[in-house]
């Protein structure tokens, strides 16, 4: 292990220390590394703005709440961003049936705008997510966030060699649905 990797671990270390005894600044350094990822996956496993910042306020909360848990056997963004996939879960289960239709309206509009070259290669990103099988989709969104395949094995309970296949497939997928899109 590298000097550096070993200085870093150290110092999640004693900022989980200090924020299990209630340091909220250093609560709020940990969770400035893992917000951006776990706001990623929110979104894309929710599919809209609205209930991604819904599941990342949730995620922040459990993170908060929970933390006296958290065992230190992954980084601390691995464990985040497994909670993030379950508020975000929670928000799909809790959404009114017609709350994702409202959603793909908005986006449509927002292709008009002048940002449309970036705006429409994103749309066509979530329709390209949003064609993969769920547990496809939840492997490859972790893996990308910084979870290890091992990690993304534990979140989803599912064996090792399993997730490679889902990511190795999602990866082959999404960049057929890109190239044809």
């Amino acid at each position: 292990m590298s000097g550096a990797v070993r200085d870093r671990i150290e110092d999640e270390s004693s900022l989980v220390a200090a924020a299990r005894r209630g340091d909220e600044s250093a609560f709020a350094e940990l969770w400035s590394m893992a917000r951006r990822p776990a706001f990623g996956v929110c979104y894309h496993l929710t599919g809209n703005r609205a209930d991604a910042l819904d599941a990342l306020q949730d995620t922040q909360f459990a993170a908060w709440r929970n933390l006296p848990g958290f065992q230190g056997r992954s980084p601390f963004r691995a464990w985040v961003l497994a909670i993030a996939r379950n508020a975000s879960h929670s928000v799909i289960r809790r959404r009114p049936p017609l709350g994702a239709h409202v959603a793909e309206v908005a986006e449509e509009l927002l292709v008009a705008d002048p940002f449309e070259d970036s705006v429409a290669r994103l749309a066509d990103l979530r329709r390209a997510l949003a064609g993969l099988p769920a547990s496809h989709r939840e492997a490859l969104l972790l893996w990308a966030g910084g979870l290890t395949y091992e990690q993304v094995a534990l979140s989803l309970g599912v064996p090792l060699n399993t997730v490679r296949t889902w990511i190795h497939r999602a990866r082959g997928r999404l960049r057929t649905g890109l190239a044809d899109g």
